[in-house]
């Protein structure tokens, strides 16, 4: 008896469903998680190691979510210490950088481990960085950014970035 109330059941709510009475949920919508601004742009400079950037931009891009990435660099990279967090620590990252391609200025090999980021993994990293970045940045952000992180060896900028607002 219980079987043929529940195909009854289930036989008329497919017909009410048919019909439109019964109402459907509204599709689900991804919102983000942060607030999304828009990117100020500025006179380019020239920041050690040859990269030509904006610092000051570099470090807004770097602490403001992107939606076509869906993430933020400060999700998973620390200024304030070369500690892990999801990936390597960022302080004094242009010294590192400047040393791990033969040939190959700091700028450049930051620029390359953002667009390609497989390019270059730190050892006891897994490959887990996103690898759209390029489409969220333009190249002249892209070099706003690199001025940032080879801006981090300086306490003044590590402070500004660690009391920032955009986090």
């Amino acid at each position: 008896m219980k079987g043929i109330s529940l195909a009854i059941a289930l036989l008329i709510a497919g017909l009410l469903a048919a019909c439109g009475s019964i109402a459907q949920p509204a599709p689900m919508t991804a919102q983000p998680t942060a607030t999304v601004s828009a990117m100020p742009t500025g006179e380019a400079q020239p920041a050690a190691d040859g990269a030509q950037g904006n610092p000051a931009l570099g470090r807004q891009l770097f602490t403001t979510f992107q939606p076509r990435v869906g993430t933020t660099c400060t999700a998973c990279h620390r200024v304030d210490s070369d500690e892990r967090l999801v990936g390597p620590g960022l302080l004094h990252v242009g010294e590192r950088a400047a040393t791990r391609s033969a040939g190959m200025n700091a700028a450049t090999y930051l620029h390359t481990s953002i667009v390609s980021p497989s390019a270059f993994v730190v050892d006891g990293y897994p490959d887990i960085m996103p690898k759209n970045w390029s489409d969220a940045f333009t190249e002249a952000q892209l070099n706003d950014l690199v001025a940032f992180l080879l801006s981090l060896s300086t306490a003044d900028e590590v402070a500004s970035a660690e009391t920032s607002d955009d986090h």
